[in-house]
């Protein structure tokens, strides 16, 4: 019990050190890119200098919000290969990191060593969303699993045991007058008809009262 909830609170410490390592990846990626993609969009004459703001939230917010559409259909419980809602969202993701690697290499200085370092703030956003959804699906997949281990625990509990079962159909069998068989008790049990025939056997009462 101890060591269990040792892991559990090393488990949640872990995540939410990804997670702020994450967010705080993308908090400087976004702006860093701010930074270029709006000076860019004041420099080529597309926004006036007081609209700058308007140019980048064109592009990385919507890197922002297909993350989260992203992170919504993994906590809805629906497989993202089978979800049209998450493609779509990634190719929104995929098309404003691309767009926002094109204006940063087109506003750094025409060195290569400039423009390479100028891709890097997108491409860190993409990678810190992929991070943040690893996590969110192995944190959903955990809390499935634990529910799913609950709900056996809960019918493994309030199902009787197999020798009382086979006592209530010895009961039934009594009052009915109508003897079971092993074939019909494997049925209701679950279990073969040899297994079922063995406890009919063990359990139904000789005619001197008493178990054969």
């Amino acid at each position: 019990m101890t060591r269990t909830w040792t892991l559990d609170r090393v488990r949640g410490a872990l995540v939410g050190a990804v997670a702020v390592l994450v967010f705080a990846i993308a908090a400087l990626a976004y702006l860093v890119s701010f930074e270029a993609i709006s000076e860019f969009a004041v420099q080529v004459g597309a926004f006036p200098r007081p609209l700058r703001w308007c140019a980048p939230l064109l592009v990385d917010s919507f890197t922002t919000a297909a993350t989260l559409v992203v992170l919504w259909v993994s906590l809805s419980g629906e497989r993202l290969g089978r979800a049209f809602d998450a493609w779509y969202a990634w190719a929104l993701i995929a098309g404003a990191t691309a767009a926002s690697v094109a204006i940063n290499v087109a506003h750094a200085p025409d060195r290569q060593a400039a423009q390479l370092v100028a891709a890097l703030p997108p491409i860190a956003l993409l990678l810190s969303v992929e991070l943040l959804m690893l996590v969110a699906r192995r944190c959903l997949a955990d809390q499935r699993a634990q529910r799913r281990a609950s709900v056996a625990l809960d019918r493994a509990e309030a199902a009787p045991d197999t020798r009382t079962r086979v006592l209530m159909l010895l009961e039934q069998e009594r009052i009915t007058g109508q003897r079971i068989t092993g074939k019909d008790a494997g049925v209701a049990l679950g279990v073969s008809a040899r297994r079922a025939q063995e406890l009919l056997r063990e359990l139904r009462p000789s005619q001197n009262g008493g178990p054969q």
